[in-house]
């Protein structure tokens, strides 16, 4: 027993610190491995035209026109006569859908483009008059009814939310003229009504207020082709209407 107690006796005694120093080995190495299963939370980043890679939507529109000159006369086989100016106005409304799609740009910005197709209901008029001896001459022209495709394109602002916008397009809306002299005589009323075409240009900006709904406004130009308009009295006159307009609209993204 002496012998076997010399020969345990320094191995417990080292052991035993050993031991001790492991057990807090140990539990530093679970705890470190319960540290490094934590991670935090991920941070979701707010919606911007950029997370629409291709959306198609639709949208109302509303807006006031005005400022579009044309000079209205009339033709007769041995004159011409200058009656005034038109200047088209008034409100109108409308419905649009389109298709948009997103690619990167620098400085964090993001190029927007697309087709847009539109309606507008509503009329824009203006009629003038002049006194020509004892005749009193009426000229009017009215736009309704406009057809439009259009291609937007623009750029975003560095925080996604704001598109500023330019666009071009084809339109064709109908387009009254009308023509009337009231003499001494009874008086005589002329009018002819065709199908237009002409062109749009607009510059603008959307606002998103949601990852579907945005809000638009805009300043746009429309002018239709010019036509020699030839009224049943043999008179004509030459008609180019046009109008500047500012529309306001609300989108919603599928």
């Amino acid at each position: 027993m002496k012998i076997l107690k010399r020969f345990f006796e320094p191995k417990l005694g080292f052991a035993l610190p050993t031991a001790a120093v492991l057990a807090v080995l140990s539990s530093a190495t679970v705890a470190g491995n319960l540290d490094q299963g934590v991670s935090d939370p991920p941070v979701v980043s707010p919606k911007r035209f950029g997370s629409d890679v291709s959306a198609f939507y639709l949208g109302l529109s509303g807006g006031y026109a005005t400022g579009g000159t044309d000079r209205f006369g009339l033709r007769t086989p041995s004159s011409i006569f200058e009656i005034g100016e038109l200047d088209l106005k008034g409100s109108y409304g409308g419905i649009r859908g389109g298709w948009r799609g997103v690619l990167p740009a620098k400085g964090g910005r993001n190029y927007v483009y697309g087709f847009e197709l539109g309606y507008d209901f509503g009329s824009l008029k203006d009629d003038v008059s002049t006194q020509i001896g004892s005749v009193t001459v009426n000229g009017s022209s009215e736009v309704s009814d406009v057809l439009s495709v259009r291609f937007r394109n623009g750029l975003t602002n560095k925080s996604g939310k704001v598109l500023y916008f330019l666009s071009v397009g084809y339109v064709r809306g109908d387009v009254t003229t009308s023509s009337s002299i009231s003499s001494v005589s009874a008086p005589q009323s002329f009018e002819v009504s065709d199908s237009r075409t002409g062109f749009s240009a607009s510059i603008g900006a959307e606002h998103r207020l949601s990852e579907n709904w945005s809000i638009t406004g805009e300043y746009e130009y429309v002018q239709f082709d010019s036509e020699n308009v030839e009224f049943a009295n043999g008179f004509s006159t030459k008609s180019t209407p046009r109008y500047r307009g500012l529309r306001f609209g609300l989108n919603y993204k599928f």
